[in-house]
């Protein structure tokens, strides 16, 4: 399978003045271009690499390389403000996008980069040995495949400090001084930051840390600075199910044909649980517990495009229908992601910027009020498993990246958005993310879920009034029309 290819539809499923910091160089960083990449349904205009700092307060040691993908304004009336659009995981690349972004955008040049350590820009923070072991379909245990990938991410970081790689360098902080040297390279004057997901947390470091190249702001599916995301998730996640089963429950065609939805999946959680359905999912050993099946149900709920499959994946699991599971969006988007993200990159953001702040106290507490989830969400060293806290030690980033999670100030024009049943950022969390940004829009859209802003037609509408003019209001009606459809 071409991975460009299938990046394009899932990237859009996961989307559809200087100030100088101490130690940051003066210089204007340089563009390298290369032939971009042709593989792609939207490919790029002009492709690229612009060399940092690995450490911007030490401008003279080590340079890495961030590889950028721009697709210039189609329209007549072109804008002299990009679009930089960061992507989310953390480690999944946003040079992707750019081709796609342009479409939506055609007034504004998009830029897509690869943050520092993902995708194309090098070096590259992969760990191959944890894509090895996600792809093998051998029956392990669930206690045996979680050790087995706690020790391939654990021996993951040893080979990667080996190499050279300072990952305390691979954190917000740095990566937010990296966007300002690409605006520089560039050779633009102010921009548009759009961060989908740990974009939007990438986003606001970016607000904190050189407001004045900034225009406005959009934060899809916001992670607030200062949220403990790692106690937080399990009861985003459990709301996020919830809201799903009243909407069907309130839903006459749905309630139908799928009633008494919340027992049903009671009822196929005890069942795989006592007889594991046997699938070809990558991930899961070959066998489909009843863990497993939540974890299934939370990637549908992590979309907007396969939200409404909840219902039908519930049922089919009832009626042991393993082609309609293996065969689902949610099954397919993990797939790739767990294929695709740089997971060198995700950890040394995630143990920094979130494990660092939070406790494996407070991890249990949150288990102690949502037990239910505690085995689905702890099966791989995710941000809310308590084996995180092993591979972030053992890594050597016990260390909270300072002032991270401190609340983001800023007078930027910003447009927060939420989706409805978003289990990874919920619309709870918008108002702590918007708390002391003070020009800011927080919209919560119905009938969507995680990275709303471009896969549905309001969230485009909103983003692209938004951003053509940030000091107007948005007009946001029709954040309350678009109800889910359930399959």
């Amino acid at each position: 399978m071409n991975v460009r290819t299938l990046s394009v539809p899932l990237v859009l499923s996961g989307l559809l003045a200087f100030l100088h910091e101490p130690g940051h160089a003066a210089n204007t960083p340089n563009f390298r271009e290369v032939t971009c990449p042709s593989d792609v349904p939207a490919p790029a205009d002009r492709c690229g690499f612009v060399t940092v700092a690995e450490v911007h307060a030490a401008p003279n040691g080590k340079r890495i390389e961030l590889f950028v993908a721009v697709k210039r304004a189609a329209a007549p009336s072109k804008r002299p403000d990009p679009i930089f659009y960061l992507e989310g995981g953390p480690g999944a690349p946003g040079s992707f996008a750019a081709g796609v972004l342009g479409s939506v955008f055609p007034e504004h040049d998009v830029i897509g980069i690869d943050q520092r350590g993902i995708g194309g820009s090098m070096p590259t923070l992969q760990c191959p040995q944890v894509n090895t072991l996600y792809n093998r379909q051998d029956g392990q245990s669930n206690a045996g495949m979680l050790s087995a990938f706690t020790r391939a991410l654990i021996a993951c970081g040893q080979n990667l400090r080996k190499s050279g790689v300072h990952l305390t360098a691979y954190r917000a902080a740095e990566s937010a001084l990296d966007i300002d040297d690409v605006r520089r390279a560039l050779q633009y004057d102010m921009v548009n930051l759009y961060g989908s997901s740990y974009g939007s947390r990438l986003a606001q470091e970016i607000m904190r840390r050189t407001p004045a190249i900034l225009r406005s702001v959009v934060l899809d599916s916001v992670i607030p600075a200062s949220i403990d995301r790692v106690s937080a998730t399990p009861q985003a996640v459990e709301e996020s199910l919830k809201r799903v089963f009243s909407a069907c429950a309130a839903d006459k065609a749905c309630n139908q044909r799928y009633p008494e939805l919340a027992e049903a999946y009671q009822r196929v959680f005890r069942k795989l649980n006592g007889a594991p359905l046997e699938v070809n999912i990558k991930g899961s050993g070959g066998k489909l517990d009843g863990h497993g099946f939540q974890g299934l149900i939370l990637g549908s709920l992590s979309f907007s495009l396969s939200v409404a499959d909840v219902p039908s994946l519930i049922f089919a699991a009832l009626n042991n229908d393993a082609a309609v599971l293996e065969n689902s969006f949610s099954a397919k988007a993990a797939e790739f992601f767990a294929n695709n993200v740089s997971w060198g990159a995700f950890y040394s953001h995630e143990c920094q910027g979130e494990v660092a702040y939070s406790s494996r106290a407070n991890l249990a507490e949150a288990y102690a009020k949502m037990p239910q989830w505690e085995e689905a969400l702890g099966r791989f060293p995710g941000i809310a498993s308590a084996s995180i806290f092993d591979v972030c030690s053992a890594w050597g980033l016990s260390k909270a990246s300072p002032n991270e999670n401190d609340p983001v100030q800023s007078s930027v024009p910003t447009l927060l958005l939420a989706g409805e049943f978003d289990p990874v950022t919920p619309p709870a969390w918008l108002k702590v993310a918007s708390g002391k940004l003070r020009n800011a829009q927080a919209v919560i859209l119905t009938g969507q879920a995680h990275a709303v802003g471009l896969t549905s037609q309001c969230g485009v509408l909103m983003a692209r009034a938004f951003i053509s003019d940030p000091t107007q209001k948005v007009d946001t009606a029709c954040a309350a029309n678009e109800q889910i459809r359930f399959k």
